[in-house]
C-alpha cells in the first residue's frame, strides 16, 4: 500500500526527510499553512547571549540585525542551526530535544549567570525561557503568524505538524480524524491534546532524521 504525507513546513529540495519519501515511494504535500508576518523591532540591550527557535526567525533577525563578535549564539534544532550556519554564524549551543522545558534546563547549565536575548514570534511559547531566571532574559518579538488563507489540504494518511499555529491552520481547514498524527514537539503535542486530540506521536528529537526513523516504526 502507498503511504501518503502531508507536512506543514515547506520541504527544500535538498531535505533529507523529502529524500526518505521520494525514495520510498511515499505520495507527499508539504507546504507551510501560515504566513510569517516581520514586524518592526530595535536592539536597545547588551546581551551575552541571542537565543532563536526557529529558521524564520533567523532569517528576520539577520536580515536586520548584525550582533557584536562577542555574542553567543543558542538555537533549537538542527533546521535553526543549519540556517544560522547559513547566515555565517556558528551555533554555541543547539537544543536537540522537542521537550521546551528540557532545552532550557540544558541551556540554564551553559547561561550561568549571563543575560539572554530571545527574538522570536509575537505570543510564541514561553517554555524554554521559563526556566531561566527572570532577571536575565529579555524578549523582543521579531515577527507574527498568520493563518494562510483558503488552503485546501489534501487527504493523507500521516500528517506531521511542524508548531501550534500550523496546527491550528490545519484544523481550520481539514479534519485530523482517522488519520496518524506526528508532532514535532511537546509545545505541538500540547496543543493538539487541548483540542481534544490525542494518541499523537513526537519523535524524540525535532531533526528530520528523527521524524524518519519514527516513520519506519510506524509503517513496518
Amino acid at each position: 500500500m502507498k503511504h501518503s504525507i502531508f507536512i506543514s513546513r515547506n520541504l527544500p529540495e535538498d531535505s533529507h526527510l523529502l529524500s526518505y519519501l521520494v525514495e520510498n515511494d511515499w505520495e507527499v504535500h508539504h507546504r507551510s499553512l501560515i504566513e510569517i508576518v516581520p514586524v518592526s523591532f530595535e536592539v536597545t540591550k547588551e546581551t551575552d547571549w541571542i537565543f532563536l527557535s526557529s529558521s524564520n526567525g533567523v532569517q528576520i533577525l539577520f536580515e536586520n540585525y548584525t550582533p557584536p563578535n562577542d555574542v553567543k549564539i543558542g538555537v533549537v534544532g538542527n533546521a535553526t542551526a543549519e540556517a544560522l550556519k547559513s547566515h555565517g554564524y556558528e551555533p554555541a549551543f543547539i537544543g536537540e530535544t522537542g521537550n521546551m522545558h528540557e532545552v532550557g534546563r540544558h541551556f540554564a547549565g551553559v547561561l550561568g549567570h549571563k543575560n539572554v536575548m530571545f527574538f522570536g514570534a509575537e505570543s510564541g511559547s514561553e517554555k524554554l525561557r521559563s526556566e531561566l531566571p527572570d532577571k536575565q532574559v529579555h524578549f523582543t518579538p521579531i515577527y507574527r503568524t498568520e493563518s494562510a488563507s483558503s488552503v485546501k489540504i489534501p487527504e493523507t494518511e500521516f500528517v506531521y505538524l511542524t508548531s501550534p499555529s500550523n496546527t491550528k491552520a490545519y484544523l481550520n481547514n481539514a479534519s485530523l480524524e482517522g488519520k496518524k498524527v506526528i508532532a514535532i514537539g511537546n509545545t505541538t503535542a500540547e496543543f493538539l491534546s487541548s483540542k481534544g486530540i490525542g494518541n499523537v506521536h513526537i519523535p524524540s528529537a525535532p531533526s528530520e532524521e528523527h521524524v524518519i526513523g519514527l516513520l519506519r516504526r510506524m509503517t513496518h
